[in-house]
């Protein structure tokens, strides 16, 4: 009796893994000649009449299989045959997508199906195109290639934009009420992501934005009697005070009283040699560096200071002899040339080095010896774009997909913090933990980056 059992629940056991595992056995032998790379095969069967759109395997056509193969002069022998060449698989990609969804970024598979007649605007049910599919393996030969039929990822990045910045909006607003003072991370450099957005036509929480402006203000102002006669009231100024400036002529701040007071603190900063020395560099990369300190306060001063020409012309021969050493530091001081309207050659040498720094991937490291990420990346190309790259270019476009790539489905970008630990961490609610602020600040740099890349629909109030 104990046999049966055993023989019955072994047969029942037998019955479930069949049904469980998947059937792979092809429904057609043009689907098996395909599945077995048995190219004559599928040739032959083609000339003796067989339909190249019979069939389904893992729910592809015959035609996919043959581009998943990468073989050219079958794809043009299946669509002589009548192979479609829209098809639409269950998740609803065309047959265009899996050839360029090929990690070789080679072309021409590309190239022949639009020549015959494949639509490269469609899109899938998840809102991807081929040029999508192209840019996950990199800015390549397939990618110029769609780009040259017309299609375009303005509306992918636009929603990579969109999410980031829904993602400062909220996360600032929180930093705000559990920290009750502003940051460089989660107000200044968002504030400089909201211009750019605006620009583009992008919609920002204009009510939020004001009380973020206000709040700013009143803060600044409080202080700026005491700062005004001790130049050392306010922590690390030509970074704080001046990404602050930054922020409100973001918003289109007038000049008045405050922002005075903020300047002439700024301009007591100021060295023998022309440059700002931030505090001791314990926190990398926002307060590490006397190339962004200098480039910061120039920049503040020239929207807020009195007379500040001396200052300006100063710190802009100090940028031009110093020499960087860091993605942050050759980043400022390419923002501070073009700010400052240097010569020419001086900006071209800045913008050449920073250039040689992109990698392979299309990212910029913080350092030689680590992996690019998003805070680095678009910040090299906010300055790129500042000292004249055009955002069409090739070195533009790379960076632009490694930030589409490297984005989060949440909005966000992760940056490993580097930072002494100076600080208590004030829980914002932006992603990434103890990461979250100098995430929140490379998420920034990263928006600015890919808005610049969108269409310009609008000037900024004052033509910045």
């Amino acid at each position: 009796m104990k046999t049966v059992v055993l023989l019955i629940a072994v047969w029942g056991l037998s019955r479930n893994l069949q049904a469980q595992m998947a059937d792979f056995s092809p429904p057609t032998p043009l689907l098996g000649a395909l599945m077995h790379n048995d190219m004559n095969e599928a040739k032959r069967l083609l000339d003796e009449g067989a339909d190249p759109n019979q069939g389904r395997f893992g729910g592809f056509s015959p035609l996919i299989l043959a581009i998943a193969r990468q073989n050219l002069e079958l794809v043009r022998m299946m669509a002589a045959k009548g192979a479609n060449l829209n098809f639409r698989d269950r998740t609803g990609s065309t047959p265009l997508m899996w050839a360029a969804f090929n990690g070789t970024g080679d072309p021409k598979l590309i190239e022949e199906l639009l020549k015959l007649g494949a639509d490269p605007l469609v899109a899938n049910k998840a809102g991807e195109t081929a040029l999508t599919w192209a840019l996950k393996r990199g800015e390549t030969a397939a990618s110029a290639a769609l780009r040259k039929a017309g299609i375009h990822d303005t509306d992918s990045i636009r929603t990579a934009v969109e999410k980031a910045l829904l993602l400062l909006q909220k996360s600032g607003a929180q930093f705000t009420r559990i920290s009750g003072c502003f940051s460089c991370h989660h107000q200044s450099l968002p504030q400089l992501a909201y211009e750019v957005a605006r620009t583009r036509g992008l919609a920002i929480d204009e009510s939020a934005a004001r009380q973020r402006l206000e709040s700013t203000i009143a803060l600044l102002k409080a202080v700026s009697g005491q700062a005004s006669t001790n130049r050392d009231r306010i922590p690390n100024p030509p970074i704080t005070v001046s990404y602050a400036l930054l922020g409100l002529a973001a918003e289109n701040q007038a000049r008045d009283e405050t922002t005075a007071a903020m300047a002439q603190v700024l301009a007591a900063w100021q060295s023998g040699d022309g440059a700002f020395y931030p505090l001791p560099p314990i926190r990398p990369p926002l307060e590490s560096s006397e190339f962004t300190a200098t480039a910061l306060s120039l920049r503040a001063l020239q929207l807020y200071g009195d007379k500040p020409e001396p200052m300006l012309a100063r710190a802009r021969h100090w940028l031009i002899a110093a020499k960087p050493r860091t993605n942050e530091e050759r980043a400022m001081q390419l923002l501070g040339l073009a700010w400052s309207e240097a010569p020419e050659e001086a900006v071209r040498k800045s913008a050449s080095a920073l250039l040689a720094e992109q990698r392979k991937g299309g990212g910029w490291a913080q350092l030689a010896e680590l992996d690019p990420d998003a805070y680095a990346t678009g910040q090299a190309l906010v300055a790129l774009e500042k000292s004249g790259l055009a955002t069409d270019s090739l070195e533009y476009r790379r960076g632009v997909a490694f930030l589409m790539r490297t984005q989060f489905p949440d909005g966000s970008w992760l940056i490993r913090s580097r930072t002494f630990p100076v600080q208590v961490l004030k829980d914002s609610g932006f992603p990434h933990g103890k990461d979250q602020w100098i995430s929140a600040a490379g998420t920034s740099w990263a928006a600015m980056a890919l808005s610049l890349a969108l269409p310009v629909e609008r000037f900024s109030v004052d033509g910045r």
